[in-house]
């Protein structure tokens, strides 16, 4: 089923990037990205005049989102967090919905690590919780759909603050601090909503959060039409840049661990499973790897034995020796390559901030958090 699954998953993107641009399959898709738009102004209209109720929980909330769907860097920042307030001494809870978590929501809140242990495996988890119980093995990893119930549950764990990892759109949460990602590559898309483009919601909705982060600013520069879209919905809010650094990569069939100079050169082949493949790739490339090839498979994929023949196949085509991949794959493809006859690695990334004491500048109602005899101030 899951080989199926992924064979439809591989082929609807190929037929979407080929027929994107026909004309008939545009005005259809645009007739249902207005249906979407209604069903979103709605939504939100339900909520603001108090007929869908939001709940206010006994903890800092702090909302990590985007606008479009695919990958802004949402949970390198959300990890980024959790350790900034680790540090501080709160006990933190990370809130995630756990898209294709392999478990039923209806019986209940799963808990992926109770600040000391990873207590769920990755095929139940999914990949992103996962990924952040091993980063930041301290805090509380909890999914559900209702994130309201997950973090009632981390509440009763000990959690004073609570961070929703991609949360923009959960209007049924209250959240001290709704911190919003746009990546420099493609902040707003193509300007439309789902289905046509990748916009979740309008750019005007940046007028509901507190504060702005803007990734991948070494790469890509914001065009001039982005800059004034940014302009018109962003007055008064906190701006942050943010890039992503290759500190080193890691063998995941092999304990080697290669830093920048010895990778400099290294002819390889580059796989990857996330919203945004352009940025992975320059990545690799402005750290001097010469990838001859890649596969890009569509985000949150679920590796099988087959797609690492696939990439060894590749790899053997071009008569290199070694395939890298992000953290978010390296996990699921761990156990799947432990027999392969090449080299595969994983990139150990470093958010940049341009700024000192990003956190201070970002978190505008920091002083509503309740400080313990254990807790440090903030500086």
């Amino acid at each position: 089923m899951k080989t199926f699954l992924n064979k439809l998953q591989i082929e609807s993107l190929h037929i979407y990037k080929q027929y994107k641009n026909n004309f008939i399959l545009n005005i259809l898709l645009q007739i249902a990205s207005y249906v979407f738009l209604l069903l979103y102004k709605l939504r939100f209209k339900l909520y603001q005049f108090n007929i869908l109720k939001t709940v206010k929980l006994p903890a800092y909330v702090v909302s990590i989102g985007n606008l479009t769907t695919g990958g802004t860097g949402k949970t390198p920042v959300a990890i980024e967090l959790a350790k900034y307030f680790l540090n501080l001494g709160h006990k933190v809870a990370i809130l995630s919905r756990g898209y294709k978590a392999n478990y039923n929501h209806a019986d209940g809140v799963l808990l992926v690590s109770d600040g000391e242990d990873i207590v769920t495996d990755y095929d139940r988890a999914g990949d992103e919780p996962y990924l952040i119980a091993n980063e930041v093995p301290k805090a509380l990893v909890l999914i559900n759909k209702d994130r309201v119930l997950a973090g009632q549950s981390a509440i009763k764990l000990g959690a004073d603050v609570l961070i929703l990892d991609d949360g923009f759109q959960y209007l049924k949460l209250h959240r001290d601090e709704n911190i919003v990602l746009l990546d420099s590559y493609a902040p707003f898309d193509n300007g439309h909503l789902l289905p046509r483009g990748k916009l979740r919601e309008l750019p005007e909705s940046l007028t509901r959060s507190t504060a702005i982060i803007i990734s991948n600013c070494d790469r890509k520069k914001l065009q001039d039409h982005e800059l004034k879209i940014l302009d018109n919905y962003s007055k008064g809010l906190q701006i942050e840049k943010i890039s992503y650094k290759l500190n080193s990569i890691s063998g995941i069939n092999t304990k080697k661990t290669l830093t920048l100079k010895d990778i400099k050169g290294l002819k390889a082949i580059a796989c990857c499973g996330i919203g945004n493949p352009e940025s992975f790739l320059d990545l690799l490339a402005k750290n001097e790897i010469n990838i001859l090839s890649y596969l890009a498979y569509p985000d949150h994929f679920d590796y099988q034995y087959e797609d690492i023949e696939q990439m060894t196949t590749l790899a053997k085509k071009y008569n290199v020796e070694d395939i890298i991949v992000t953290s978010k794959d390296a996990i699921k493809i761990e156990d799947l390559c432990q027999a392969a006859p090449i080299s595969f690695w994983k990139t150990n990334i470093e958010v940049v901030w341009d700024s000192l004491n990003p956190f201070n500048n970002i978190l505008q109602k920091k002083d509503k958090l309740k400080f313990t005899s254990t807790t440090k101030s903030y500086q």
